[in-house]
């Protein structure tokens, strides 16, 4: 029997502590203090396709429509919770049917990603260069953008494909990585970080939403953009991936719980919004940091408890086993 590959949880709990961590900036100030911004640069430019890839690595076709099932539960039973806390909160939260909200498009777009496994394990590589395609043109369709997570889903889409095809291999490459590779690893990543910063690149470039007319580029400028945004976030990846031992540990449990970190800590984000918006005014930006470190800390650690993993976990199964039983016998049909 396989043992658990405690590398891949431990990378999941530091991308999601940066996911709590970026959006409790966000709270405090949406890009607007130069302090904060080289923290949300270093964040925005990888944690989500890095995060992605690593979904890649352990997506399968096995049981295909329960896994999409559970993602789907989840993504319909979300939305009107994070609607009603909206409201009660008194934030007016706007509705749309064709946009998911605000955290939960990774839930639909993973639902898109899932039903590609089946064509990249037939064609790995052929999927490897279609996706990476599809994320460079995506910016050339002028009429979409937080529609049906179709915008993210194409943009982080080769990251999910990779993963699926190489991901083991790449997770193994960087985890053998001596000392001094992983310092150039790190340097090399460093550095387009550091233009992203320093030139100030508008934030959406790194949610991968918007085409190329809406952020007034020609076609050649958003491809480029897209392509050395890419492959910053895929350089910042295996920097991170190379520091990341095997240890099991708190932050392996934390990896295993992502799931439910990353559906409950939108709910204390909103709730923070009301506090820590007008912050700046009273605290320096650098002691607003380390407050936002420790406030991310205590949310990650709080959503980390085995209670709300167990729980989302057995709800989500549960609905979806009774919703596909009546169509169990046309599963097991022998074909």
């Amino acid at each position: 029997m396989q043992s658990r590959d405690h590398r891949l949880d431990r990378a999941k709990g530091v991308l999601i502590f940066l996911v709590v961590l970026g959006h409790v900036m966000a709270a405090v100030s949406p890009w607007e203090s130069d302090t904060l911004r080289v923290l949300q640069t270093v964040i925005y430019s990888f944690h989500m396709p890095a995060f992605v890839f690593l979904a890649g690595v352990t997506a399968k076709s096995q049981r295909l429509a329960d896994r999409i099932g559970v993602l789907l539960v989840l993504l319909l039973t979300a939305l009107p919770l994070y609607y009603w806390w909206m409201d009660f909160l008194g934030l007016e939260p706007d509705f749309d049917f064709l946009v998911p909200y605000w955290v939960t498009w990774f839930l639909l777009a993973m639902v898109w990603w899932m039903l590609s496994v089946p064509l990249i394990e037939r064609a790995p590589r052929v999927m490897v260069g279609v996706s990476i395609a599809a994320a460079l043109l995506g910016g050339l369709i002028p009429v979409y953008d937080y529609e049906l997570a179709i915008a993210r889903t194409l943009s982080f889409w080769p990251f999910f494909v990779i993963g699926k095809v190489y991901g083991t291999r790449i997770l193994a490459w960087a985890g053998a990585r001596p000392t001094t590779q992983r310092l150039g690893l790190s340097a090399a990543a460093a550095v387009p970080i550091a233009v992203f910063y320093a030139f100030d690149v508008d934030k959406l470039w790194f949610y991968g939403v918007r085409g190329f007319d809406w952020l007034d580029v020609s076609v050649a400028e958003g491809l480029g953009m897209r392509t050395v945004i890419g492959l910053s976030a895929a350089l910042s990846t295996l920097a991170l991936l190379s520091w990341i031992s095997g240890r099991e540990g708190y932050l392996a449990t934390i990896g295993r719980r992502s799931l439910a970190i990353y559906l409950l800590h939108g709910f204390a984000i909103r709730l923070l919004n009301l506090v820590l918006h007008d912050s700046l005014d009273t605290f320096p930006a650098a002691v607003m940091l380390v407050i936002c470190v420790g406030l991310a800390a205590a949310i990650t650690a709080v959503f980390s408890l085995r209670v709300f993993d167990r729980g989302i976990r057995a709800y989500s199964e549960t609905i979806t086993t009774l919703i596909l039983r009546p169509f169990a016998r046309f599963r097991s049909a022998p074909r």
